[in-house]
């Protein structure tokens, strides 16, 4: 190495060092430092460092000391230049810690490529009137290096001062230089280490934020290594009791027999994911179903060492502090090893000196061994390449740069950072290349690890199903919270909020104009109390409800989890609604009024424009309401609606189908009778139509003003509120059913008692002796219970008339040709079943005693027919004797006849014609037909 003294102009007796400036003197151009070029990048560039107006640190310490010894100079800085001054991060021998940039020598220097030198700055224009020259310290000797970034930048210098005129050898230049390189070496690291704690921050606030996620790490063999807040609170265990336990005591008895843990850690390894969908166990024995997952963790190598299992979380950042507190130590060894390679080449390229920190770091043991080596060929591929361009930059006289990876000679593989510079002679011309390789290792794997983090990071904010944001206060001169900005949204944030995508960097009242102050108030106090919150947000516009948990990151920072509750609250409204429907319709009998009940209930629960229940006319296929529920704001649709006027589901009512349409204005089947919709204000329906007996009824109906998409849920609650209306309304009629019938069955009583009554009245008042009154009797009553039995049997007030004379011969019925009957079917109402009942009693009576019935060749017909007539339909009913001994007429009218005639008769309008001839009675009987089926019972007599 040369180290032949500069004289103070900058002259060498013999072959000049290269200098990048001298000392000037008139010719120099002035340069005011606050337009020196790149001002503007430099700002920047310091901004991602961090560095300024930060404490002092050992290692720069140490660079400044060693930078003063060696070029034994009272002072040393570490000059940084900022907009309006220069900070200096380490000095010594200057006691100060920044200047005014209008005051800074090393402006002039960052301008330079390589070690800047004015050996007498009173000599120098640029200097000569610097307060720092003509005032304290009186600066008389100035040599610096500019600390530049990978890009170039130039942030400032390590500079080297003296009270004194003074020189520089070559040696001093070179250890500028490297120790320049040291200096941003040091930079780098620390920005790598700052980034990284960036990202770490970030994952923390997702693992706090996920408190309903349990997040467990195992060892190999299913033993839990760690156990975070929301694992505890899920599983009850807390992370002392857990630790060192295998994960069987989370999973059932069942599981564990069947072998399910290691079945999922086994697909862990094959697959790289094992999922489970399953019952586990907490710490008081209850069971939940869980949807989990567990990963296996890999080393670097990719070696497996471990699981994480997530349960309700997909979040995998759980050993967040543990990994960033081993990255600090990675950095703390890798800083405290950091070396550059410095290497000499020919104009060759060829290797002809390596210091000794290069050749521990390139784990050189022998640099005989490669002395006189192209250098170039170190490199393989690109770097090859890239070593030949920088190789060619510097032979012509430029500053050749590139970053490449490259072994050790052992074979380690590293990435370097490297430069080549000319070593110029006398002339200036490149006599020698310098090589400084700074070994970027550590560097290069701190940003694979962020790459990898931010990955995961950003894979899990962009792909968990649940909102997520950060933001920041803003406040008021007062210092009262008036909004807050957007910091960060995921996806599902921005898909529950209805915000636009580009909502991060906006504020929220930007975003929402009118958001209530209680919402900004609470976020407020979680980042004035430190203490985290959990509220409810309704969101009218979306029908949305979100638990939103806050928590505070620190100044006016905080982090919210949106969590959508939107079914778990409907489903409460629902049950509550339905808990209101069963108490309200508890004693209600009146229908009209249970329909109204109903009809309200399920319109605010449902948040309906319109909903009620109306009755079918089947011959006008139209709906009749006679009382509906409308929400505020909108006109009552009750009366008669056809539903063809609405579309042409109307078949699909009859089969006894629910009617669900989104959008009446698109579904093919309302959408040709928009008008009709629009007079209604409904946009979507669902109508659930009610049977009896196959045929269509009632209908209830539901409708929004808006097109809606009806769920499952919705449509379940509508039948729900529909079966318990139904039961409801049958209760109703079952009661005033049960009413009429008690009514009925009391009138029929009175007049029951009334016509036995006058049966024994008359029995008894025409009988011979009282043996026979006994039997007269005995068969009167039997033929009026039978008729009660007939009519009891059967619907109230009705009876065929076929089974009424069945019924009241079958005492007689001896053989099967005993009786003929014919006629067609029809039915006997309550005023003349019992009378005809008592009327065949008599005559089944006398023809036993007398006639027909008394031998054992006689017959009986019994014929009736309906004729139409100009008044009304008239029945007409014949009893005709044949076979029984020959006939003569009564001498005189028996109390059988005059009831037959005169009083059973009279019931219905009836008349009797009784006639005697030889061959047989005959008993016709005639009477309108609306008198017949009259469902009145007998009047008391």
């Amino acid at each position: 190495m040369d180290s032949r003294p500069l004289n103070i102009d900058g002259s060498q007796s013999g072959p000049p060092l290269r200098i990048a400036a001298v000392a000037g003197s008139e010719n120099a151009v002035e340069r005011s430092p606050s337009s020196v070029p790149g001002a503007g990048g430099r700002q920047a560039a310091l901004a991602r460092y961090g560095i300024l107006d930060t404490e002092a640190e050992a290692d720069f310490d140490a660079i400044v000391k060693v930078a003063s010894e060696a070029c034994g100079m009272p002072v040393s800085l570490i000059s940084l230049l900022d907009s309006d001054r220069q900070w200096f991060k380490a000095e010594t021998g200057f006691g100060r810690r920044e200047t005014p940039l209008a005051e800074s020598i090393c402006a002039h220097a960052v301008t330079q490529g390589d070690v800047f030198v004015i050996p007498d700055t009173t000599a120098d224009a640029r200097t000569a009137g610097n307060p720092l020259v003509t005032g304290e310290p009186y600066v008389r000797f100035y040599a610096g290096v500019p600390l530049e970034t990978a890009e170039g930048v130039a942030l400032g210098t390590l500079c080297v001062l003296d009270t004194k005129p003074n020189r520089l050898t070559e040696a001093q230049a070179f250890i500028l230089r490297t120790l320049a390189r040291q200096v941003m070496t040091l930079l780098e690291l620390r920005r790598s280490a700052r980034d990284r704690s960036e990202v770490d921050r970030r994952n923390k606030a997702i693992l706090e934020s996920a408190i309903d996620y349990a997040i467990i790490s195992m060892d190999l063999s299913g033993r839990v290594t760690s156990w975070n807040p929301g694992a505890e609170r899920i599983l009850g265990w807390n992370e002392p009791e857990i630790v060192g336990r295998h994960a069987h005591v989370f999973f059932t008895e069942e599981d564990t027999q069947a072998g399910l843990p290691e079945k999922e850690m086994g697909a862990a390894l094959l697959h790289g994911r094992g999922t489970d969908e399953r019952w586990h166990r907490r710490k008081d024995g209850t069971r939940f179903w869980a949807n989990g997952e567990m990963m296996p963790l890999r080393d670097e190598a990719g070696k497996p060492e471990g699981f994480i299992k997530i349960l309700r979380d997909r979040t995998e950042q759980r050993l967040a502090a543990q990994r960033q507190h081993d990255d600090a130590e990675f950095m703390r060894s890798v800083l405290s090893a950091s070396a550059d390679c410095i290497k000499v080449l020919d104009l060759d390229a060829r290797l002809t000196f390596m210091s000794e920190g290069g050749m521990r770091v390139m784990e050189v043991d022998d640099f005989a061994a490669i002395e006189g080596c192209p250098w170039p060929d170190f490199w393989e591929g690109q770097g090859n390449a890239d070593a030949l361009a920088a190789v060619a930059t510097a032979k012509a006289g430029g500053t050749g740069h590139f970053q490449g990876p490259a072994p050790t000679m052992a074979g380690t593989p590293r990435w370097w950072d490297v430069q080549v510079t000319p070593i110029c002679d006398d002339e200036g011309r490149p006599a020698r290349l310098l090589s400084v390789s700074r070994d970027i290792t550590v560097q290069k794997s701190a940003e694979h690890l962020i790459s990898a983090s931010e990955a995961r990071y950003r894979g899990m904010f962009t792909g968990m199903q649940e909102g997520f944001f950060t933001g920041e206060l803003l406040r008021d001169a007062a210092g009262a919270a008036t909004d807050f900005r957007f910091l960060e949204t995921n996806p599902a944030f921005v898909a529950q909020s209805g915000l636009p995508a580009d909502t991060a960097g906006r504020t929220m009242r930007e975003a929402v104009p009118d958001i209530a102050q209680d919402l900004i108030d609470a976020y407020a106090r979680v980042v004035d109390t430190g203490v985290p919150e959990t509220f409810e947000i309704a969101v009218p516009s979306l029908d949305r409800t979100f638990e939103v948990r806050a928590h505070s990151e620190g100044a006016q920072r905080f982090a919210a989890l949106f969590l959508d509750i939107s079914r778990r609250k409907q489903g409460e409204a629902r049950r509550a609604a339905m808990t209101e429907l069963g108490d309200r319709l508890r004693d209600v009998a009146d229908q009209t009024e249970i329909a109204a009940i109903a009809a309200e209930i399920m319109g605010r629960t449902l948040g309906l424009s319109h909903a009620g229940y109306g009755t079918v006319d089947a011959e006008r296929e139209a709906i009749v309401i006679a009382r509906d529920w409308t929400a505020p704001g909108y006109a009552s649709i009750a009366g008669m609606h056809r539903f063809r006027d609405y579309g042409s589901f109307i078949e699909d009512l009859k089969a006894g189908e629910t009617v669900v349409v989104g959008d009446v204005m698109r579904d093919p089947r309302t959408m040709h009778d928009p008008d009709a919709w629009t007079a209604i204000g409904a946009h979507a329906l669902l109508d659930m139509p009610m049977l009896e007996h196959g045929r269509f009824v009632g209908m209830f109906y539901a409708l929004k003003p808006v097109p809606h998409a009806w769920t499952d849920d919705e449509i379940a609650f509508l039948r729900s509120v529909t079966d318990r209306t139904r039961a409801a309304i049958a209760r109703a009629e079952a009661e005033e059913r049960q009413r009429v019938l008690n009514l009925e069955l009391g009138h029929r009583m009175k007049n029951t008692l009334a016509m036995v009554q006058s049966i024994a009245t008359q029995t008894m008042r025409n009988a011979t002796d009282m043996e026979t009154a006994k039997d007269v009797l005995a068969g009167r009553l039997i033929a009026l219970g039978k008729s009660h039995d007939l009519l009891l049997g059967g619907a109230v007030g009705s009876t065929p008339l076929k089974t009424l004379i069945y019924s009241a011969l079958q005492p007689h019925q001896d053989r099967p040709d005993r009786f003929a009957m014919r006629g067609p079917d029809v039915n006997v109402g309550a005023k003349a079943a019992m009378s005809l009942a008592l009327i065949l009693h008599e005559l089944a009576t006398n023809a036993a005693k007398y006639g027909a019935l008394s031998t054992a060749g006689g017959r009986v017909s019994i014929a009736w027919e309906i004729t139409e007539c100009a008044a009304d339909a008239r029945m007409t009913l014949c009893w005709s004797e044949t076979g029984g001994p020959a006939v003569a007429p009564p001498t005189r009218t028996g109390f059988g006849s005059r009831l037959i005639g005169r009083g059973l008769a009279g019931n219905f309008g009836g008349e009797v014609d009784l006639s005697y001839p030889v061959t047989g009675a005959i008993c016709t009987i005639g009477a309108p037909l609306k008198g017949l089926q009259a469902e009145d019972a007998p009047a008391e007599r």
